[in-house]
């Protein structure tokens, strides 16, 4: 496979590199979060390793361009940072997989094929409703002739709403979409990112929005 490195501690991306082609993959090495994301968008790569603390950009403006951008390469997060909020963000971002240092080479090896393998076994979903036509898997929508890039939690509410189009969807299934559990999740969020949703739809329509709040219940998407 050809595999990107975008990381700019030399001795570590020497390591990598080096277990990389052992392993039988090409790689491309990039020390610079700029140049890592320009080179992402103009290549065909396989898989990508993207730092987060990269001179230039960071890591996580680098998926977030490169996801607006429709760029699909599978990309594995390789990083010291290991806050939560930060994993979060980068899963929401577009990450595919995280990978926490130190770590074991055989680990990073095994993570780069299981990521590669998922992106080969994916089917592309595509949904229309209301004028708008939904890529599950590229997490974009368009609307009026206009592509709209959103987050995986943003698809993963928008998909269960237009599947559910017409009916109205309950407050605890749009949770559960969105983040699995309901155990940690504030009671503002969903409507939090409800909004966020609307707003890149321009669903600002006081009369006939297509997302319509259902008081006490839930959310209705109006197929119309």
């Amino acid at each position: 496979m050809n595999v990107l490195l975008i990381e700019d501690d030399k001795r570590i991306a020497a390591l990598v590199e080096r277990g990389l082609r052992e392993d039988g993959h090409n790689v491309a090495i990039s020390y610079n979060g700029t140049e890592g994301a320009d080179m992402l968008l103009e290549g065909n790569y396989d898989a990508a390793l993207l730092d987060i603390l990269l001179p230039g950009m960071t890591g996580l403006s680098v998926l977030e361009k490169v996801r607006s951008r429709r760029c699909t390469t599978p990309i594995l997060m390789l990083t010291a940072v290991d806050l939560v909020p930060k994993v979060l963000e980068a899963f929401d971002l577009g990450a595919d997989d995280y990978l926490i240092k130190p770590f074991l080479l055989e680990i990073l090896l095994a993570r780069v094929r299981a990521i590669t393998r998922r992106s080969k076994n994916v089917v592309p979903q595509i949904l229309d409703a209301g004028g708008i036509t939904l890529d599950c898997t590229q997490r974009t929508a368009v609307r009026d002739g206009h592509s709209i890039a959103l987050t995986r939690k943003q698809v993963a509410l928008l998909e269960l709403l237009m599947c559910r189009r017409g009916l109205v969807t309950s407050r605890e299934d749009l949770i559960e979409a969105g983040w699995g559990t309901a155990d940690k999740v504030k009671a503002n969020t969903l409507d939090v990112y409800i909004h966020s949703l609307r707003i890149k739809l321009k669903d600002d329509s006081e009369n006939r929005p297509l997302i319509r709040t259902i008081h006490g219940t839930g959310y209705i998407f109006i197929n119309e």
